[in-house]
């Protein structure tokens, strides 16, 4: 189980929650995303802790599930859709001991289904499911001819992201207040890992969603007592959509830990795209609030003014 402790300073949070807040076709009851990080290597920790100084890097398996329960008699769990990212981070501590991240992923993202993404009657890529697409205009509300049952979504995609994280130290070498801010590049392609004839997109799709989506983010973490709180704003926006789908997204976020470890509740506003896997047609405001999972909580940090350069370290041992 080890694989499953690591820390990723670039990481997607687990989440349950229950809220206020729905598109006009479906009622929304509760929402889960299970996400799960599987490390095949990953010595940042071990890095920022030891007396020389290296940078970290982590190779993992992200499974990355979404899950909606909506007040429905029948098919109560529509769509769920499943990303799964194999990974690859670097984290180097500049002089001030602060964190400088990238990492790359890619993988693929679907929802299983095989029906016309507009049509309950056939399947996608069928004769008529083209026919469908064919007779799509700029002024079509693709929201209301939407198949929310059966509709098939499917992509493959590389994430490209960067992270840089201030810190500000207790007595202890734990980071007190974090200021992180990340910028993430996101592309939809049809080849796995660009390279495999494997899960990509039906051409007419990804002319709706659009190809290139950008995000950038802010967290503040800070400690009130003996609880840690964090405070975030999301922004997402997405160029090349159909222009009946909005083309931002913006998720405000407060986290308390109560008991300062990995376990938090929080409270969250969003508004603009929809982001459950082809309900990005859908625009509306939610309000939730519920459970999460940290995969970075803050640890001890050896300072750099007393970590060894390593060429100093071999200097030593020549002499």
């Amino acid at each position: 189980m080890k694989g499953f402790k690591d820390y990723y300073p670039i990481s997607v949070r687990p989440e349950a929650s229950i809220g206020l807040g729905n598109n006009p076709y479906e009622q929304i009851l509760l929402e889960a995303t299970p996400v799960v990080y599987y490390g095949f290597y990953n010595d940042m920790r071990r890095s920022l802790n030891q007396n020389i100084i290296t940078s970290g890097d982590a190779v993992y398996l992200s499974f990355q599930p979404h899950f909606r329960i909506y007040n429905e008699d029948s098919k109560p769990v529509k769509t769920p859709s499943y990303k799964v990212l194999i990974g690859w981070q670097r984290i180097i501590k500049t002089d001030d001991d602060n964190f400088l991240t990238a990492a790359i992923e890619t993988g693929h993202f679907s929802n299983g289904q095989a029906g016309s993404a507009f049509s309950t009657e056939f399947d996608d890529n069928s004769e008529e499911s083209i026919a469908i697409y064919d007779s799509i205009t700029d002024d079509t509300d693709l929201a209301a001819l939407l198949n929310r049952s059966t509709g098939n979504f499917s992509t493959n995609l590389t994430r490209f992201s960067f992270n840089y994280r201030l810190n500000t130290f207790n007595e202890n070498n734990i980071p007190q207040k974090i200021h992180s801010l990340t910028a993430t590049y996101q592309l939809y392609h049809n080849k796995f890992m660009g390279l495999i004839d494997f899960g990509g997109y039906n051409p007419q799709d990804i002319d709706i969603y659009g190809r290139h989506q950008f995000e950038l983010g802010y967290e503040y973490t800070s400690h009130l007592k003996k609880m840690r709180f964090t405070l975030s704003q999301q922004f997402d926006y997405t160029i090349g959509s159909h222009p009946s789908s909005v083309p931002y997204r913006s998720v405000t976020t407060g986290i308390l830990y109560p008991w300062d470890n990995d376990l938090g509740f929080f409270t969250k506003f969003s508004f603009g795209r929809d982001n459950y896997n082809y309900r990005f047609l859908d625009n509306f405001p939610r309000f939730t609030i519920g459970v999460t999972w940290d995969w970075f909580t803050p640890f001890v940090i050896k300072p750099k003014k007393l970590q060894l350069d390593p060429q100093e370290v071999l200097n030593n041992k020549k002499a």
